[in-house]
């Protein structure tokens, strides 16, 4: 059988030299802390815990600890993927690079254009929420009233100029933040089970299926587990920049996965334990602000304040993640000619892919102003979160497919049964499956409607490849 590799490795050789001779990134600026932060800040861990476990509750009840647990190891074996692909294609195209190099241009153009709709809600998403609960918090604290669409646009501004001022600031930025929302959350934990163990109310049923509530439905609090844990694999877009990316992005999106999985597990154990075994159903599920209402309960309300401030940090460290590893990608996209070249613009001396964070920060304001004004912002936050979602699996199911083939066909020499072909098969089952439950039961209008977008967008990106197929090399 004739090794595969030769031919891999020329087109790898190409792609850098295509790379190196049109626009640049700055090489070697960052290092592995930077891009672990990066990837942390993305997942958001904070304001994943304090949201995403409030409809949790109502499926698992006391069992949230068990869906995180279980949630860790399935999104492990996603991130198996995108380690071992960043190892052999550091690039800040990512999974756009990744599925071109192991599918085709074709498909590499397809996860382009699903991740350019991702990355266009990613802003907003953050965004959106975080500005009313801004509005609400100012008013509360201070009665100030101001409507939440000034914060949003203030916002937006901020992430802009954080961006284009450069990489290395605004991860120093985004650390910072970072260690306020973890430091605080911590805190908070040792707080509830210093107490609640010394009255001895922990137990280990939240970490078995003794907790779920009759009626309740452990898989989907599974699933919602996951869900949080989307946004690990941005180290990637930062494989031009890191030096020794071979090396540093494989550890980058494990170290990443390992902080904020171990961060999920406590947090949700001291929340589980913290509000009552036996009230996540009844209580927990049906509270607005449940750690707002731990953290008033164990610390009084100066701590709640607190936290709530942790809250509003935590999404606006993801939105400045989100901006920054989105352009890059744009970046990438844009310099092989998928996309249109002018989002391969960079800064002339600070050499930040400029015209990828202006047009991620105009999308981003037109389509959270607008969504936000047409419906709620509660409501505009969840058919965002929703719809990035989706499409980010989607782009993880084909990242999936791209890693067995790519070691197949162009590394067999180092194919490996486990981690080329048994883990992403493995993972392929469970982004598949996960994306066509959310779209067999998306939820309520404007929930509902999200199926039909996904395949609009998909069906105009087809029609592109289909037009423009004399670029797009088979």
């Amino acid at each position: 059988m004739t090794d595969a590799a030769t031919p891999a490795t020329t087109s790898a050789t190409e792609t850098t030299a295509g790379a190196a001779s049109g626009p640049t990134l700055r090489r070697g600026a960052l290092g592995l802390p930077h891009a672990i932060v990066i990837s942390v800040a993305v997942m958001s861990p904070a304001a994943s815990i304090f949201f995403n476990t409030i409809p949790q509750a109502g499926l698992a009840g006391a069992a949230i600890p068990l869906c995180y647990l279980v949630g860790f190891v399935v999104a492990l074996l996603v991130a198996n993927q995108y380690s071992e692909l960043s190892r052999e294609l550091p690039s800040s195209g990512s999974a756009y690079t990744f599925v071109t190099e192991g599918i085709g241009p074709r498909f590499g153009f397809l996860t382009a254009w699903i991740g350019l709709a991702a990355l266009g809600l990613g802003a907003p998403y953050s965004f959106i929420l975080m500005s009313a609960n801004l509005e609400t918090l100012m008013n509360r604290w201070f009665g100030f009233e101001l409507a939440w669409p000034a914060y949003f646009v203030l916002a937006i501004g901020v992430v802009f100029a954080l961006c284009y001022w450069g990489i290395r600031q605004s991860l120093r930025i985004d650390l910072f933040l970072l260690t306020v929302e973890i430091g605080i959350c911590v805190l908070l934990a040792v707080v509830v089970l210093l107490h609640v163990g010394a009255g001895g109310g922990l137990s280990a049923v939240p970490f078995t299926t003794a907790g779920v509530p009759q009626g309740g439905d452990l898989t989907v609090g599974i699933v919602l587990a996951v869900l949080s844990f989307i946004g690990f694999e941005t180290a990637a877009t930062l494989g031009e920049e890191t030096r020794d990316p071979h090396r540093n992005i494989p550890r980058a999106v494990y170290g990443s996965m390992i902080v904020v999985g171990a961060f999920y597990i406590f947090m949700a154990y001291a929340a589980t334990v913290g509000y009552g075994i036996d009230h996540m159903a009844t209580g927990y599920a049906k509270d607005a602000a449940p750690f707002d209402t731990i953290a008033r309960h164990f610390g009084g309300p100066a701590f709640a304040a607190l936290i709530d401030v942790v809250g509003l940090l935590s999404f606006f460290s993801a939105a400045l993640a989100i901006v920054n590893g989105g352009a890059r990608i744009l970046f990438a996209v844009g310099r092989d000619g998928a996309l249109p070249r002018w989002l391969a613009k960079t800064h002339p001396k600070r050499q930040t892919p400029i015209a990828g964070v202006a047009a991620l920060c105009l999308v981003g304001l037109v389509a959270g102003l607008g969504l936000g004004a047409l419906l709620t912002p509660i409501t505009a936050f969840a058919f965002f979160g929703t719809l990035d979602a989706i499409l980010v699996l989607l782009i993880y199911v084909l990242v999936n497919v791209a890693c067995i083939a790519f070691f197949w066909r162009k590394r067999r020499a180092r194919f490996n049964a486990l981690r080329h072909g048994v883990v992403p098969a493995l993972g392929l089952l469970v982004t598949a499956g996960i994306v066509a439950a959310a779209v067999a039961s998306p939820g309520p209008a404007p929930l509902s409607y999200i199926p039909l977008v996904v395949a609009g967008w998909l069906a105009l990106g087809l029609l592109l490849l289909a037009l423009t197929r004399g670029r797009v090399a088979a």
